[in-house]
């Protein structure tokens, strides 16, 4: 879930919209992995603004370049081509995940078989990788699985060493195999998890009941649970990695369960509600009283909707539906509960912090924060740099330098020599 005010240094320029051109470079950052064209990209830009720019346009033309990639596969698939079919899966999804980014949840059958679609060409391509790769389902609660996959480091059977990766309430768990840089981890000996907990997309668009709680402890602890088992698992060197909204979810799983051998935070999120609503209010003429009545808050959510469509899904999707909000006021008194107060001291493993100069000032202060706090043996705090395009949000500009730093210094501190440092990427 984006959390700061897109104040991004480093802009395509595709849309006017600043939250609609940041998922054009979402969709692009993904070349890195093979999973998008730069021209391609710039094409459906193209489309999109020939068609007039609304949200309709937006998933339709996302829609239509997802089903073409799909049709190459089954073209290379067909004609004995594994590699060209792996990459054209890859965008299938992609593209596929685009559109459903910002599909009108409300249209639920839909919106969930848009995912469902994508999901599938991502599922197809996983025997085709080049290492081990699984879904998994994870014992949760009440009868409910989590969804999930397990990337091995090799085919050895070996235990080694594995990372968690937690996204956030507008990210896909299979999106993070791009944005986390999953194969840059796996390069280094790691293991990796993804997986989608509560009011996330896996989970929620089956599950409608299942929203984001505040105690993430509780379903991070039925992760770890799952993972901590496995013979292919180093079970005393399992870290977190959270992105974006996880920057909230895995430091909190962290303060609570004491398996945790290492976190990394991409980036922390100290108070949720103060850096949603600095966000929000820090456009408007004046900002609000403390004590603005509910109808204000709804009132800022409509409005919203008549300045960007993009924004208005955004709030809509992402921060009511996450959340099981049934109104802006109502998600305005939810997101109060996630909050990190009191609980950074107990953190007991090396912790890494990130923050991109792209996001609020207040998402850069409780970054710092963060990690002035942490009272633990080994600590690092990097800044994602506009010299080196990684200032969009979670380092999104600049993949390859983002996972290098995370992997590089998960590698250090789960093999025993990590270090204090800081740092700009």
């Amino acid at each position: 879930m984006a959390t700061g005010s897109m104040m991004t240094i480093n802009r395509l320029g595709f849309a006017g919209s600043e939250m609609q051109d940041f998922a054009y470079l979402r969709t692009l950052a993904y070349a890195d992995h093979g999973a998008a064209s730069a021209g391609e990209v710039a094409r459906v830009a193209r489309k999109v603004a020939q068609d007039g720019g609304g949200r309709e346009a937006f998933v339709h033309a996302w829609s239509d370049q997802g089903r073409l990639a799909a049709r190459m596969a089954d073209d290379a698939l067909a004609a004995g081509r594994p590699l060209a079919a792996r990459t054209f899966l890859h965008r299938a999804y992609n593209y596929l995940r685009t559109a459903e980014f910002f599909f009108d949840r409300h249209r639920q059958e839909e919106f969930a078989a848009l995912y469902d679609e994508g999901v599938s060409h991502f599922d197809r391509a996983l025997p085709l990788l080049d290492l081990p790769a699984e879904r998994i389902a994870i014992p949760y609660q009440d009868g409910v699985d989590l969804p999930g996959y397990f990337f091995a480091a090799d085919d050895s059977g070996a235990p080694r060493p594995t990372v968690i990766i937690s996204g956030g309430g507008d990210g896909h768990g299979e999106e993070l195999y791009f944005l986390a840089g999953v194969p840059h981890a796996l390069a280094r000996g790691l293991n990796v998890v993804l997986f989608h907990g509560p009011g996330q997309r896996g989970l929620l668009h089956h599950r409608p009941g299942q929203v984001f709680r505040a105690d993430a402890e509780v379903p991070f602890s039925a992760v770890l649970d799952h993972v901590t088992t496995r013979s292919d698992v180093l079970a005393g060197s399992v870290a977190l990695y959270g992105l974006s909204f996880g920057g909230y979810l895995a430091p909190r799983a962290a303060a609570h369960d004491k398996r945790v051998a290492a976190l990394v935070a991409n980036a922390p999120i100290l108070d949720f509600h103060s850096l949603i609503f600095d966000a929000l209010t820090s456009a408007l003429p004046v900002p609000p009283p403390a004590d603005a009545p509910a109808e204000f808050w709804n009132g800022l959510h409509e409005r919203a909707g008549d300045a960007d469509w993009a924004l208005h899904a955004t709030m809509d999707t992402y921060m009511l539906w996450t959340t099981g909000a049934r109104t802006f006021a109502d998600f305005h008194r939810i997101s109060r509960s996630f909050t990190l107060d009191g609980l950074v001291p107990r953190i007991a493993c090396p912790t890494l912090t990130l923050s991109a100069d792209g996001e609020s000032a207040l998402a850069r202060r409780q970054a710092r924060a963060f990690h002035e706090r942490l009272l633990v043996p080994a600590k690092a705090l990097y800044r994602l740099s506009a010299e080196h395009g990684a200032d969009s949000h979670c380092g999104v500009g600049n993949i390859a330098l983002t996972s290098s730093l995370v992997y590089d210094w998960l590698t250090d501190v789960l093999t025993g020599t990590g270090r204090d440092r800081e740092g700009a990427a």
